[in-house]
C-alpha cells in the first residue's frame, strides 16, 4: 500500500504549527560546516572538490549570515590557493547561491582574498577570477579597482578573458549606475570599431541592455542601437540587436510603445523568416511584461497580420501573443474606451478554418478571454445584433468535439476545456450547456479522451453545483456499471465527483451509491480513499462511510491509521445527523461519534503530518453542534417551565415586559455567549490558515456567518437596549447576496429573512412560541444541513512555513542572565520556506514579529525596588523578507528581580495587508539578578568563624 502513503505525505507537507527549538538547528549547521572545512583541508582534489559542490545545499538549509559568512571566507582562501578547476568549481557556488550574498559580514576580506587572483600570469585563472567578480557584482557594485580591472580585460589579446570581462560587464551594468555610464562609450565604441571582430560585436551587443537606471542613460543606449540596425542590416546583428532593445525598455520602462512599433513594423516588413520570428518572440515577453501599455493600434496592427499570413508559424506566435493580451488587463482597458470590432470576430472565426488544433486552440482561448473582457467592462452580451457570449460556447464546442476524437492530441483539448471552465466562471448560465456535451461525448470516446472530460465535467460542477443539469447522470452510469477496463480509475473518480456535486447533499438514491461502492471494491484502496474524501467534500458522508470502513487496514504506518479511523468515525457522525428522530438524540448521538473521530485524528499526529487545521476544525464543528442543541434544550425549558405568577407583577413593576421571561433570556444570553465564543475561534482558525485555498477560506466565514447570524436573533429576540427599543436583525451585514451554487448560503440568507420578517410582524416585546419556534427550526436547519468539508481538511496546494532562530540562545535548561539595570538585546532571524508552487494562492510581503514577556517568579529581596515597576514587555515589529531572509533586533528591560519568560511568535502580512497568524512560537526564559544584592547576600550569608579557629588565627 506504497502509493497512499507517498500521497498523503505529499498532500500534508505543512510542519510550521508546532514550536521548534532553534538551538538546535544550529548546533546541526554548525556540525555540516565543520565537516565541509575537514573535506577543504583534504590533500585531495576530488575531495575538496565534493565539499566545495555542497556548500549551496547547506545555505539552503540555514540561511544565516554567520555562517554563510564563514563559509565564504573559507572558499575565499580555497579560490587563491587552488588550481583551476577548484576554482571553477567555487564560480558555480557564486553562482547558484547568489541570493545569499547579501548576507556576507566581511565582504572587503573576501573580495581581497578573491581579487588577488586577478593579478596572476595565467589568463583562465584571471577568466574565471572576472566570473566570480561578476557573481558577487551585488554586494561589491561600486568597486573602482574591480571596474578598472574589466576595462583593461576588455582589451586582452585571450578570448577566454575578454569573454569573461564581457560578461562581468553585463553584470556590474546591471548593478551599478556609475560602471554602466562609464562603459556606455567604450562598448559603443568598441562596437563601430572596424578592428573588433564581428563575433565580438554581438558579445558586446547584449551588454546595452542593463543601461536602464536612468532616462538619459536607456535613451543613449537606444540611439546605439537604432544607429547599429541601420548600420549592420545582417540577420545576426538585427535579431541580437533587437532583443537587447526590447529587454532595456521593459527594465527601464520608457519607450515600450514605441519598441512595440518597431517589432511590428519588422514584422511586416523585413521578409526573413527567423527576423520575423524573433520579432513576434520579443513581442509576446513584452505582452506578458508590460500588457497594460498595449494601445488599441498595436491590436489591430496585429490582428491584421495574423489575417493577411499564410504561414502556420507566424499564425500561431501571433495568435500566442494576442492570447496572452487577452488574459491580461489589456482588453479590459480598451473596452472601456473603444468598442468591439469586426476584425476581432475575423480573428475568432479563423478557429473554424483552421486546419490546425494548436491554431485552433489558442483562438478559442483569444475569443474567450475577449468576449469575457468586453461582458464585463461593457455589462453587455451583445454586439452590433450578435449574441458574444452564445458565439463563443458555439466556437468551444465545436473545437471540443473535434478535438476529442483525436485521442493523441490532449494538449489542445485541455486548453479548449479550459475556456468552457473560464466561461462558465464568468457567465454560470452556460453550464447547462457545456456539461450536457461533454456529457454526450462520454460514451464515444477512448482513454485518455475520456478521463480529461470527466475532468472537466468535474471542474464545472465544482464551480455551481446547482447548475449541473440532472441529465447527466442516466449517462454517467452505464459508464460505472460497464466493464472496468473500458475507462480509468481516475475517471472514476471524476464521474462519482459528479453524482456527488449533482445530489446538492441530498441522500443519493440506493443504486447509485451501490454503483459508486462497487467501483471502489473492484479497484485499489487508493481509488477508494479519494471516492471518500470526494463524498466529504460534497456532503455524502454515507457513501464515504462506506467506504472509509474497510480501509484503515490498508495502510502501512499506524498514523495513517489513525487518520482514516477518525475520517470514517467523522462521516458516521454527519450520517447519523441526516437520520430521523428527535433533534437533540440526534445531534447527541453525532457528538459521541465526533469526539471518538476527534481523538483518533489526534492519535495521528507525528511531525510531518502535524493535523493542526483537521483537529480545531473537527473541535469547532463539535462545539457547534453542542450550542446548538444547547439552543434547542432552552428553547423545550420555554414550553415546559412557563414563567411564575410573581413574574408578571415584577415586569408590570419594571415596565418591561420581557423581564417576565427572566428565567429564558438569561439561558438565552449564555447560548449567545457560546455562539460569539465560537465565532472568534473560527476567525482565528480563518487567520492560521495562510495557505489556504480561496474556497476553504469561504467555508470558515460561511461558519463564522452562521454563528453571528444565531447570535444576533438571539440578541433581537431576547435583549433590548438601554432605550427600550430591540436590536434590528437587519443589522446583520451576512454579505452573500442571491447565491444559486451553495445550499448553505442559501440556508443562511433564509433564516436572515425568516428573522427580519418575525421581528417585523411579532416584536420582542413578548417572548412567544413563535419566537421560539424560529429558534428551534433554525438550529435543527444548521445542525443537520450536510457539512462539505473544505479541501484544505485534505489537502494544501501551497505550502508556506517560518523557520526562526533567536539570540541570545539558552544553554541547556538554564535561562539567559541579565542585569536589571541593563537592555537585552533580541536579535531574530527567520527564513520562509516554500512549496513546489510558492505564492499560489497568496504572496508573503513582510513578517511581523512579535515579543512578549512576563515574570514567572520574583526575587524576594530587603530593598527598596518600586512595586509599580513594569513587569513585562510587548513589542512588535514588521520587516520585509529579502530572498525569502529576515531578521529583526528587540531591545528588553528587566528591572524586576526574578526569572521571566519570553515569547516570540512570527506571523505574515500577505500583499493585501491581511495578517495570518501561522506562527511558530519560541520560548526564552530570562533571569534578572542585581550584582550589589547578590553581593550583601553573599556577605550576609557568610560563616562565622569558631572559637578554635579565632585562637588559632
Amino acid at each position: 500500500m506504497a502509493a497512499p502513503v507517498s500521497t498523503f505525505h505529499k498532500s500534508h507537507t505543512k510542519s510550521f504549527k508546532h514550536d521548534v527549538s532553534p538551538f538546535d538547528q544550529e548546533q546541526d549547521a554548525n556540525s555540516a560546516l565543520s565537516d565541509l572545512d575537514r573535506g577543504l583541508r583534504s590533500m585531495k582534489v576530488g575531495v575538496q572538490c565534493e565539499a566545495v559542490v555542497r556548500f549551496p545545499g547547506l545555505f539552503e538549509k540555514y540561511p544565516f549570515p554567520i555562517l554563510i559568512n564563514s563559509a565564504f571566507l573559507r572558499l575565499a582562501d580555497v579560490f587563491r590557493a587552488g588550481n583551476n578547476f577548484i576554482r571553477w568549481c567555487i564560480l558555480r557556488v557564486t553562482h547558484e547561491s547568489e541570493k545569499h550574498l547579501d548576507k556576507i559580514l566581511n565582504v572587503d576580506e573576501f573580495m581581497r582574498r578573491i581579487f588577488s587572483v586577478y593579478h596572476s600570469n595565467d589568463p583562465v585563472a584571471r577568466a574565471v577570477t572576472l566570473r566570480v567578480l561578476a557573481n558577487i557584482s551585488l554586494i561589491i557594485s561600486e568597486r573602482k579597482n574591480i571596474h578598472h580591472s574589466i576595462t583593461v580585460s576588455l582589451d586582452s589579446h585571450d578570448a577566454v578573458e575578454v569573454q569573461a570581462a564581457i560578461y562581468a560587464a553585463q553584470k556590474f551594468s546591471e548593478q551599478s549606475r556609475v560602471f554602466a555610464a562609464n562603459i556606455c562609450d567604450k562598448i559603443s565604441e568598441m562596437i563601430h570599431s572596424v578592428a573588433t571582430p564581428v563575433d565580438l560585436k554581438l558579445s558586446l551587443i547584449p551588454v546595452l541592455q542593463f543601461m536602464h537606471h536612468d532616462v538619459s542613460m536607456a535613451t543613449k543606449a537606444r540611439n546605439v542601437c537604432l544607429k547599429l540596425l541601420d548600420s549592420y542590416p545582417a540577420e545576426k546583428f538585427k535579431v541580437q540587436t533587437l532583443s537587447v532593445m526590447s529587454h532595456l525598455a521593459s527594465l527601464s520602462l520608457i519607450d515600450i510603445p514605441a519598441q512595440i512599433d518597431l517589432l511590428l513594423e519588422h514584422v511586416c516588413t523585413d521578409p526573413r523568416s527567423h527576423v520575423g520570428i524573433v520579432c513576434l518572440q520579443e513581442l509576446h515577453t513584452l505582452a506578458l511584461k508590460t500588457p497594460h501599455l498595449w494601445t488599441y493600434n498595436h491590436i489591430m496592427r496585429l490582428c491584421e497580420y495574423f489575417l493577411k499570413r499564410d504561414s502556420h508559424s507566424s499564425k500561431l506566435l501571433s495568435m500566442n501573443i494576442l492570447a496572452q493580451l487577452s488574459k491580461s488587463v489589456t482588453f479590459n482597458l480598451i473596452f472601456t474606451k473603444s468598442d468591439f470590432h469586426d476584425v476581432f470576430l475575423s480573428v475568432c472565426n479563423h478557429c473554424y478554418a483552421s486546419p490546425s488544433y494548436a491554431l485552433a486552440a489558442r483562438v478559442i482561448e483569444f475569443y474567450t478571454h475577449i468576449v469575457i473582457a468586453y461582458c464585463k467592462s461593457k455589462t453587455l452580451e451583445y454586439w452590433s445584433g450578435q449574441n458574444l457570449v452564445e458565439g463563443a460556447v458555439t466556437a468551444i464546442q465545436t473545437q471540443i468535439l473535434i478535438m476529442a476524437s483525436e485521442a493523441s492530441d490532449t494538449k489542445n483539448l485541455k486548453l479548449c476545456l479550459k475556456c468552457a471552465v473560464d466561461m462558465v466562471k464568468s457567465h454560470p448560465k452556460t453550464a447547462d450547456s457545456f456539461a450536457t456535451c461533454i456529457a454526450d461525448l462520454l460514451p464515444d470516446v477512448q482513454e485518455p479522451v475520456n478521463s480529461i472530460l470527466s475532468e472537466s465535467l468535474a471542474a464545472i460542477g465544482s464551480l455551481h453545483q446547482t447548475m449541473m443539469p440532472q441529465s447527466v447522470v442516466p449517462q454517467i452510469l452505464p459508464l460505472l456499471e460497464g466493464p472496468s477496463h473500458r475507462h480509468t480509475h481516475q475517471m472514476q473518480v471524476y464521474l462519482c465527483t459528479v453524482l456527488f456535486q449533482v445530489a446538492e447533499g441530498k441522500p443519493l438514491p440506493v443504486h447509485i451509491e451501490d454503483t459508486i461502492t462497487a467501483c471502489f471494491f473492484e479497484a485499489d484502496p487508493w481509488l477508494g480513499y479519494k471516492l471518500s474524501r470526494a463524498g466529504m467534500r460534497y456532503g455524502q458522508s454515507g457513501v464515504a462511510h462506506k467506504i472509509l470502513s474497510s480501509l484503515a487496514l490498508e495502510v502501512a504506518s499506524e498514523h495513517f491509521h489513525f487518520w482514516l479511523n477518525g475520517l470514517r468515525d467523522i462521516c458516521k457522525a454527519e450520517s447519523e445527523l441526516q437520520k430521523p428522530g428527535t433533534p437533540i438524540g440526534v445531534i447527541q448521538e453525532a457528538l459521541a461519534w465526533y469526539h471518538r473521530g476527534l481523538t483518533s485524528l489526534k492519535a495521528a499526529v507525528v511531525l510531518s503530518f502535524p493535523l493542526q487545521f483537521q483537529c480545531e476544525y473537527i473541535q469547532l464543528r463539535a462545539s457547534l453542534l453542542e450550542s446548538h442543541t444547547q439552543l434547542l434544550r432552552t428553547c423545550n425549558t420555554f414550553k415546559t417551565c412557563p414563567p411564575p405568577a410573581i413574574a408578571t407583577h415584577k415586569a408590570q413593576a419594571k415596565g418591561l415586559e420581557i423581564t417576565k421571561y427572566e428565567h429564558i433570556v438569561s439561558q438565552l444570553g449564555k447560548t449567545g455567549a457560546e455562539y460569539s465564543r465560537l465565532s472568534e475561534m473560527l476567525a482565528t482558525l480563518y487567520q492560521q490558515s495562510f495557505d489556504a485555498d480561496p474556497d476553504s477560506l469561504i467555508h470558515l466565514q460561511l461558519l463564522q456567518t452562521s454563528c453571528e447570524l444565531m447570535k444576533l436573533a438571539i440578541t433581537s429576540i431576547a435583549q433590548t437596549g438601554n432605550d427600550g427599543q430591540t436590536l434590528p436583525a437587519d443589522k446583520m451585514v451576512l454579505g452573500l447576496g442571491e447565491v444559486t451554487g451553495d445550499k448553505y448560503k442559501q440556508l443562511l440568507n433564509t433564516i436572515n429573512a425568516e428573522l427580519t420578517s418575525l421581528i417585523n410582524t411579532e416584536g420582542t416585546q413578548v417572548i412567544t412560541y413563535k419566537h421560539m419556534s424560529f429558534l428551534t427550526s433554525s438550529a435543527h436547519k444548521l445542525a443537520t444541513s450536510p457539512c462539505c468539508f473544505p479541501r484544505y481538511f485534505f489537502q494544501s496546494l501551497q505550502q508556506t512555513a517560518l523557520k526562526l532562530a533567536i539570540s541570545p540562545q539558552q544553554t541547556g535548561t538554564e535561562p539567559v542572565l541579565v542585569q536589571n539595570d541593563t537592555y537585552l538585546a533580541l536579535t531574530v532571524e527567520g527564513i520562509i520556506q516554500h512549496g513546489a508552487r510558492p505564492g499560489r494562492f497568496r504572496k508573503v510581503k513582510a513578517i511581523s514579529v512579535s515579543v512578549v514577556s512576563n515574570i514567572i517568579s520574583r526575587t524576594l529581596t530587603n530593598s527598596d525596588q518600586k512595586l509599580t515597576e513594569s513587569t513585562g514587555n510587548t513589542l512588535e515589529q514588521a520587516v520585509e523578507p529579502h530572498n525569502d531572509y529576515f531578521t529583526l533586533s528587540f531591545i528588553l528591560r528587566f528591572p524586576v528581580l526574578g526569572l521571566h519568560a519570553v515569547t516570540i511568535q512570527a506571523a505574515i502580512l500577505d500583499t493585501a495587508g491581511a495578517k495570518w497568524h501561522t506562527g511558530p512560537r519560541v520560548g526564552l526564559q530570562v533571569k534578572s539578578y542585581d550584582d550589589a544584592i547578590q553581593k550583601q547576600q553573599q556577605v550576609k550569608h557568610a560563616q562565622r568563624p569558631t572559637y578554635s579557629q579565632l585562637l588559632n588565627s
